[in-house]
């Protein structure tokens, strides 16, 4: 009896740690980011800056995946956004979902093609206003990205800013 309790808790255990990398889900497409903290070296932007953090995660359930990033400048440290890339079956697409510091909610699609990503929302811009946005994600290796940030302009998109993300180790 008790050499099938431990055999039961393994089982249990190892089906969880599966469940938990959002195997066999939609979201497992994006699982190579979970891990580590992805920096960007912003010091050339000016103002104090000097880089962009952010950290991805496994929700305790394995839906879906969290992330928050942190802003760090001379003045310190602004934790600015946390939301969530996930699943959505009733459109039966990928889509994040995040809150920045301000309590202000974006959310829109996602779509993920091998090596590249693509995240559609509306927000504000670096001029204050609101616009339709789009970042690109382009992977270049399991430990670095290039990230782009650009507006809707008329019929096309207009570049506002590009950051190449590199994971380093850390929690």
């Amino acid at each position: 009896m008790k050499r099938f309790a431990i055999w039961a808790l393994i089982l249990m255990v190892g089906s969880n740690a599966v469940r938990g990398q959002g195997a066999g889900k939609p979201v497992a497409a994006m699982a190579w980011v979970v891990g580590g903290v992805w920096v960007a070296d912003t010091s050339k932007l000016g103002g104090g800056m000097q880089r962009i953090e952010t950290r991805y995660q496994w929700s305790d359930n394995g839906a879906y995946i969290r992330f928050n990033t942190h802003f760090i400048s001379d003045k310190g440290t602004m934790k600015n956004y946390d939301g969530n890339f996930y699943w959505e079956p009733a459109e039966k697409t990928l889509r994040v979902w995040y809150t920045d510091a301000g309590s202000a909610i974006t959310q829109g699609p996602v779509k993920v093609d091998a090596s590249q990503w693509q995240i559609l929302f509306h927000g504000e811009d670096f001029e204050g206003k609101q616009a339709d946005m789009r970042v690109d994600v382009d992977v270049k290796s399991t430990d670095m990205y290039h990230w782009t940030l650009n507006e809707k302009s008329g019929d096309s998109w207009k570049k506002l800013l590009e950051l190449d993300y590199v994971r380093r180790p850390g929690v």
